[in-house]
């Protein structure tokens, strides 16, 4: 698990993926959370991370996706020592009530050809057009064996639309699929190498005044 400035903050091999993250209450870990992992995150998305083939993904499915997604991103964004949350929490306390997704994110997914392996990468950037003007960005980018999802996050002042320069066509599911999408995606990351570049592609934007 690599941190914002690309330095190895967590390195380890084991035969599954069980690790956790301290930043929740025992209450609410097997609370709604697990309802959220076992109601929506594991029908949704195993055979995803399994590879198979020919997998339709509805936008009800996507919305299934996007829950765990979301609530992995505001995770990851707790491990960050030194820099407030990125959410606000209102927002936070919102989504463990009514699992509402704050309007100001985006959700993304692709392939990703690699197994038996996860990774996990939080990127924040802060960028100023004018002093009136001014951009702040979250991305958690994660991938669990074939299956790769990047949130982000932005805060924007005096700007109306904001697109990445970076060309890879990951599949946007959140707040909408494209209609008939079937897994898997006709493009994917294929190395490590590759996921890094996709987790950095908010480094560089358009912006619209």
């Amino acid at each position: 698990m690599r941190d914002e400035n690309k330095e190895i903050i967590g390195d380890w091999v084991k035969p599954k993926l069980d690790w956790k993250a301290k930043v929740v209450c025992e209450e609410c870990n097997h609370g709604w959370m697990s309802g959220l992992e076992n109601v929506h995150a594991k029908p949704s998305m195993t055979d995803l991370i399994l590879g198979k083939l020919d997998v339709p993904v509805d936008q009800s499915r996507a919305n299934s996706i996007a829950l765990f997604a979301f609530k992995t991103a505001v995770v990851f964004d707790h491990l960050m020592n030194g820099r407030a949350p990125f959410f606000e929490r209102s927002a936070r306390h919102e989504f463990r009530n009514s699992l509402t997704i704050p309007s100001n994110v985006g959700m993304w997914l692709t392939g990703f050809v690699p197994s038996f392996s996860g990774f996990a990468q939080t990127v924040y950037h802060d960028g100023k057009v004018s002093p009136d003007k001014t951009l702040t960005v979250y991305v958690c980018t994660y991938s669990i064996e074939h299956l790769a999802i990047q949130v982000s996050g932005y805060k924007a002042d005096g700007l109306q639309k904001v697109e990445t320069k970076y060309d890879f066509q990951a599949i946007p599911f959140w707040p909408k699929i494209p209609d008939a999408f079937v897994w898997p995606p006709a493009e994917a990351l294929h190395t490590v190498r590759d996921f890094d570049s996709f987790s950095a592609r908010w480094q560089n934007v358009d912006v619209t005044h």
